[in-house]
């Protein structure tokens, strides 16, 4: 089953202007959230932006002090676990148990903006 995620817009959607952002939230300033608000209403010059989820990375053990990571990657619609040394297929990956996720963009694969 393949997961598509639609790109969030606000906040990180202002990364060129990311130092003012964070000053005035902290100057209490509703210019931001406003901002944010308003975001959504722009059109991305690139489209709406489609995600799958493609990896992930899960900790095996009772903690972090203890155990270790492993990762799980999507490759041909299979899961495959890397476990330090033993690779093999992943019937049921952790995905909510999961601390980092790896996602690819796929309504512009093969198709770059010709701006960049």
């Amino acid at each position: 089953m393949e997961q598509l995620i639609e790109q969030p817009t606000g906040f990180f959607s202002h990364m060129d202007n990311l130092d003012g952002a964070i000053a005035a939230l902290q100057s209490n300033d509703t210019s931001v959230v406003q901002c944010a608000t308003t975001a959504s209403s722009v059109p991305l010059e690139d489209g709406e932006g489609k995600y799958t989820l493609v990896g992930l990375i899960s900790h095996i053990g009772k903690n972090t002090g203890s155990g270790h990571y492993v990762a799980h990657l999507k490759k041909d619609k299979k899961w495959i676990i890397f476990n330090d040394e033993k690779v093999a297929l992943s019937g049921t990956p952790p995905i909510s148990h999961a601390y980092l996720y790896l996602f690819q963009r796929t309504d512009s694969v093969g198709s770059p903006n010709p701006s960049y």
